[in-house]
């Protein structure tokens, strides 16, 4: 009984003795990384920092935002055509001659102006009326005021200038588009309203101002 305890008892510490030695070992191979790793420095990820892909990745091209539409001045701005046997039009685009929403000629419109001038003076002696047409955009009363005070201007400067006698001034709002405002689908077509927003002076070559008199 004695020499089985005391087997035991031998048993017990040469399994501690094994057990601290693997300990120590274990221990002293941990002190030896972190001996290993001192003067190392190793960069942080700052909190809130995305990190970044080691591969550059192509981003999404910009949209492509629509330039804005070219304003035609000078003669580049007059559209001539016959409406009738004796009816000549002279169109000018209303851009060249006014701000958006504005009546008073801008400080452009005189290249458009002494461009039409010429033209018209050879004309002084028919009947001549000046229309002004606008966009879809507004109301109808706002449009029709909007198109007679710049069809005003325009006979002002050009009676003003000795181009033409005085004539008759009517305005048409948007009553007479001559390209759709909106896109067939709806939405809006800018294109088309510049080409609405005009000034129109239409000389009567059948009707000489002496013969009105």
């Amino acid at each position: 009984m004695h020499s089985t305890v005391r087997c035991l008892v031998a048993l017990f510490a040469s399994c501690a003795a094994l057990t601290v030695s693997a300990s120590a070992q274990d221990t002293s191979k941990i002190n030896r990384w972190f001996d290993a790793q001192k003067g190392k420095t190793y960069d942080i990820q700052k909190p809130g920092a995305v990190q970044q892909a080691p591969a550059k990745i192509q981003t999404p091209g910009a949209i492509q935002k629509p330039g804005n539409i070219q304003i035609p001045r000078g003669i580049k701005a007059i559209k001539q055509s016959d409406a009738s046997k004796c009816e000549h039009r002279y169109v000018v685009g209303a851009d060249a001659l006014f701000d958006f929403d504005k009546a008073f000629l801008n400080l452009q419109a005189e290249q458009t102006l002494k461009a039409l001038g010429p033209m018209l003076a050879k004309e002084k002696n028919y009947e001549i009326k000046i229309e002004g047409h606008t966009d879809g955009i507004g109301t109808d009363e706002y449009n029709q005021d909007l198109s007679e005070r710049r069809a005003n201007a325009v006979q002002y400067w050009l009676v003003d200038k000795k181009f033409i006698k005085a004539s008759t001034v009517t305005g048409f709002g948007k009553k007479h588009p001559i390209a759709p405002n909106t896109k067939k689908d709806g939405s809006d077509n800018p294109a088309g309203r510049q080409l609405n927003r005009r000034v129109e002076v239409v000389v009567d070559r059948c009707k000489s101002v002496e013969a009105t008199q």
